[in-house]
């Protein structure tokens, strides 16, 4: 007879969630007691309490039950589906015991679950399916979710668009060329307008690829979509010219822009739910000669911020990011272009740093995580509450520590450069294309060079590079000539292996899925007195770091690539060096 349940589950007695967050740190005692009072109350699972007072994030309740369990956990959220093995278990009885199938291998059927430990809902899966089950942990959230958007196919955005060009022809029969009002039209409900459904339903797709922005593209004959995901744009559909006028409107109005202009470029914001997140877009319209050409960004803010652990840091710069946060005042400051994980980088250092003990602020824009026992302000300039005046307040709440999301102007840099003098630890962002430039760009923006040296204490620059698809990669056979064929020198430190992308369905057929930083980091030291005060450039504090150890991203980037994580091609896009 086959077992239902395959060995991963046949763990020793497991310990009770709340103990295992009380000993480690994420609850305290006054927290676990309010949490199961509330939990007598409801009459349900800890977890999901835990999750609803925001004591702790669904991941981390995932993460603790897969452990409870021996068992692993797994983003669902950017899992790729089988659309066979999905079918293997009847929506409603997936949705009733909250499990996702993923993929089945030789008479095992992997399954997400949100409650890993419910035998019953094991029990009925191997019943149907007939199949030994192997169980990974999720949060309820992200199945339910995927649950829900596996209805959501191009083919539902075609039949919105079919019927929104039948209305414009009606429309156009009873009030002219012109058609009925564009603001009107974008602004009635989805029951109403099937524009609304369209734009829903692309910035749902775009979610459930993992996109980053959603560029919405005016030709000559057409308006092209395309999604960027993992640092790269892939085509999506295509709208037809007549609708485009109406696609731009419905922006601009989430986005409480002027409908009616489109002379002038706008920049606005909006929320939107997904599933059961919210997603905040910044939208941003530009005219172009063939329309107006509109940009969505998507951030998520009930995403899960990584712990340093998880960022995939070689061990001597996390060793040295470590040492540095534990800093009692002093700037740290990360760098990188727009889109290269900072702010994933800083929540880190934030979490690392959060305790009972420490008074820790932020001033964002925008808010793209919410931390736990972190006060968080959203920037609004249009109201006068920018980084500089936000700053000045925050020194009146007795911080220990600052969150300053980045620094763009000379009254935001003086201020912070004031604030670790004064006994303050700061973390903020600079847009410099390595870690030496951060220094001279402070001197541009103000900063006093005598006052600099006693303040910043390190900066970190890093980019994010695609990741090979662990599904289909392929070990190459001569790294040697990859190396000769793109004239660099290969290090001769380590054993050389490199692998090449392959594509499958894992990955959507590009050999990448996901993305992985690479850094560099820089440590200031009493050499870079002198250098500071006399304004020396950039390549002087380059040399320096090198000769106190700092590898350059593009270095990291060839580590990464002989470990597998890469490959060498992908380190040059995104750093555009030509010699290690």
């Amino acid at each position: 007879m086959i077992s239902p349940v395959s060995n991963t589950l046949k763990a020793g007695p497991p310990v009770d969630l709340g103990d295992r967050l009380l000993d480690a740190g994420v609850l305290t005692e006054p927290q676990l007691e309010l949490a199961r009072r509330e939990q007598k109350r409801r009459g349900v699972a800890l977890g999901k309490v835990l999750v609803d007072l925001a004591m702790v994030s669904p991941e981390r309740v995932s993460g603790f039950l897969a452990d409870q369990v021996s068992t692993a956990y797994v983003d669902v959220a950017r899992q790729a589906l089988d659309n066979t093995v999905v079918e293997l278990i009847p929506r409603d009885v997936a949705r009733e015991h909250r499990v996702l199938p993923v993929s089945q291998v030789d008479g095992t059927l992997t399954v997400a679950m949100a409650d890993p430990c419910d035998i019953r809902a094991i029990d009925r899966v191997h019943q149907l399916t007939g199949l030994r089950v192997e169980v990974v942990a999720a949060t309820e959230r992200d199945i339910m979710d995927r649950l829900d958007g596996l209805e959501t196919q191009a083919e539902d955005i075609q039949e919105a668009i079919d019927r929104i060009i039948e209305e414009r022809e009606r429309e156009a029969e009873i009030f002219g060329p012109q058609g009925a009002d564009l603001a009107e039209i974008a602004e009635a409900s989805e029951s109403d307008s099937p524009i609304v459904s369209v734009v829903s339903q692309v910035i749902k797709r775009a979610v459930e690829k993992g996109a980053s922005d959603i560029h919405f593209e005016p030709e000559e004959r057409l308006m092209r979509i395309r999604f960027r995901v993992d640092g790269v744009l892939q085509p999506d559909i295509l709208i037809p010219k007549s609708i485009m006028p109406l696609v731009s409107a419905r922006l601009k109005v989430m986005a409480e822009l002027d409908v009616s202009e489109n002379r002038l470029p706008q920049d606005g914001r909006a929320s939107v739910m997904v599933g059961r997140r919210t997603y905040h877009l910044r939208v941003s319209c530009l005219p172009t000669a063939f329309g107006e050409s509109v940009v969505l960004r998507i951030l998520s803010s009930s995403g899960q911020a990584l712990g340093l652990a998880n960022l995939g840091m070689a061990p001597d710069i996390e060793q040295s990011l470590r040492h540095t946060i534990q800093h009692p005042y002093g700037v740290m400051i990360v760098t990188g272009p727009t889109g290269s994980g900072k702010s994933t980088t800083l929540y880190a250092v934030l979490r690392e740093v959060n305790s009972a003990e420490q008074s820790i602020f932020t001033l964002e824009d925008p808010i793209e995580y919410r931390m736990q026992g972190v006060r968080q302000t959203q920037i609004r300039e249009d109201v006068g509450l920018t980084f500089g005046a936000g700053l000045r307040s925050l020194l009146r709440q007795d911080p220990d520590v600052m969150l300053i999301g980045e620094t763009r102007d000379t009254e935001t840099a003086q201020l912070m450069v004031r604030a670790a003098l004064t006994g303050h630890l700061v973390f903020t962002t600079l847009h410099t294309n390595d870690a030496p430039g951060a220094i001279p760009r402070l001197l541009d923006m103000g900063v006093e060079p005598f006052l600099l040296p006693d303040s910043l204490i390190a900066v970190l620059a890093q980019r994010l590079v695609r990741r090979l698809c662990v599904h289909c990669r392929e070990e190459v056979s001569d790294p040697e000539k990859v190396f000769e064929e793109l004239h660099l020198t290969a290090p001769d430190d380590q054993e050389l292996q490199l692998w090449r992308p392959v594509g499958c369905a894992h990955c959507n057929r590009t050999g990448y899925r996901g993305r992985q930083g690479i850094f560099e980091m820089m440590l200031l030291d009493g050499r870079f007195h002198d250098p500071i005060v006399h304004r020396a450039g950039a390549p002087e504090y380059a040399r320096l770091a090198r000769e106190g150890g700092m590898r350059t991203m593009f270095q990291d980037g060839i580590r990464q690539s002989i470990l597998g994580v890469t490959t060498v091609q992908e380190v040059l896009r995104v750093t555009r060096c030509a010699a290690g």
